[in-house]
């Protein structure tokens, strides 16, 4: 699944809602704009009404309705003009940011239009025919069509959509900044994070120090008593080697050596193994020939346990990377298992794609499979350790990119290990 980032889905959306808004402001602008010449058209029939009308206070009435005769000549008004609105005898035009009503040249001898045209202030000779419409001042709206109040409701509502926007941005990339340090932490970076104001993200990065330095407080701990532990566990083994070294007996001799020389490996992998589970063991990966790191798990196992597990290549080993010492550790686990609970030879399989342990036996429970855990409640009432083996096998194989499996036929118990990301040939 893509990764989704916050930041960019709330930039997108606010470009979005900006672009509504922007393309709402403008269709009602020019709706509202069409409203306002309409008002300005109808304010100039009413005034050829009342020039139509005559009496000594024609320029007064207009002027109360927001009207005058015009200064500029009526070719000049058409020429520099543009036609928004007309209707039989006139033209609204806008000229030079105003708006005028221009009378045009209209050729008929209709009496009824005529008459209609006398009354509106057109001028006809003798014979009925039209005098050029020159001769007609223009009426000119004296009022300013302005939509500055719209505009500034339109530029209020953007300045405080962007403000919003910034504020929100500037907490978000507060909250990227915050992860990165969090990530810097995880990597192994002992320096606090920075808590910066005394907002939530604030009271986050405080009490993740706090958190982390109560961790820390752990870690400490821990590896103080693993230290003490292995100390005093490590002297008695030095001492069971020296001690077997002085034995005459020379079968027992060699029995007990080997015994301590597998203590010191066990407890050398549990520093490895806890590490490993606590997260701060780095794979040192490289290629190596599965055969040669099976071979390493096996130079682990006891001499008479070693004795009885048989190892079928069947042709090529396959070439993985892997953390030498962490994947023998795992295969070692898995022998480990298998001989402890069958009394026939264990037969290592190795394959193309993968490797194979198995094993004579009853079926195991499948309460006891459960790789993802290290103890469960059968494991923890056996008294065997098939779980937590099992548990950190299962571990390093999929720190590895590997895949472990368990199947059951023939009376074999049979783990299964697929390369998948390991395979290198």
């Amino acid at each position: 699944m893509p990764k989704l980032s916050i930041v960019n889905l709330i930039s997108f959306l606010f470009a979005v809602t900006m672009l509504v808004i922007n393309v709402t402001f403008f269709a009602e602008h020019k709706r509202t704009l069409e409203e306002l010449e309409y008002s300005v058209f109808q304010r100039f029939m009413l005034g050829m009404r009342i020039r139509a009308e005559g009496g000594e206070h024609i320029v007064e009435s207009l002027k109360e309705i927001n009207l005058k005769y015009a200064d500029e000549s009526n070719d000049e008004i058409r020429k520099g003009g543009v036609k928004i609105l007309q209707d039989t005898y006139c033209d609204m035009i806008e000229y030079n940011q105003k708006l005028y009503y221009v009378p045009r040249d209209i050729n008929s001898s209709h009496r009824s239009i005529l008459n209609l045209m006398f009354k509106a202030g057109i001028e006809t000779d003798d014979y009925g025919e039209i005098m050029s419409a020159n001769n007609i001042s223009a009426l000119e709206n004296t009022k300013e069509l302005s939509m500055a109040r719209f505009w500034t409701v339109a530029g209020t509502i953007n300045a405080v959509t962007i403000g919003f926007f910034v504020v929100l941005m500037k907490k978000l990339l507060g909250l990227r900044n915050l992860k990165k340090q969090i990530r810097a932490v995880g990597a192994g970076s002992r320096k606090s994070i920075d808590v910066g104001g005394r907002d939530e993200l604030g009271e986050i990065a405080q009490e993740f120090n706090l958190t982390m330095q109560k961790i820390n407080n752990i870690k400490e701990a821990r590896e103080l008593f693993l230290r003490n532990i292995l100390h005093e566990l490590r002297t008695p083994v030095m001492k069971g080697k020296i001690i077997s070294g002085i034995i005459k007996d020379e079968e027992f001799k060699d029995d007990l050596k080997q015994i301590f020389t597998r203590q010191e490996l066990v407890l050398s992998e549990i520093v490895k193994l806890e590490k490993f589970s606590s997260g701060e063991w780095r794979l040192n990966k490289n290629e190596y020939r599965l055969i040669d790191v099976a071979d390493h798990a096996m130079d682990l196992l006891f001499a008479q346990d070693k004795e009885r597990v048989k190892v079928d290549t069947a042709g090529r080993t396959p070439i993985l990377s892997a953390d030498f010492e962490l994947f023998a550790t795992a295969i070692k686990n898995l022998l480990d298992n298998a001989l402890k609970y069958s009394k026939d030879a264990v037969l290592l399989q190795i394959r193309q794609d993968r490797f194979v342990v198995a094993s004579s036996g009853e079926r195991i429970e499948e309460e006891r499979l459960n790789f993802t855990k290290a103890f469960n409640r059968k494991t923890q009432l056996a008294n065997s350790g098939l779980g937590l083996g099992l548990y950190i096998a299962n571990q390093i194989f999929v720190r590895h990119g590997c895949e472990m499996r368990y199947e059951y036929s023939d009376g074999k118990n049979r783990f299964l290990v697929y390369f998948g990301n390991a395979w290198r040939g």
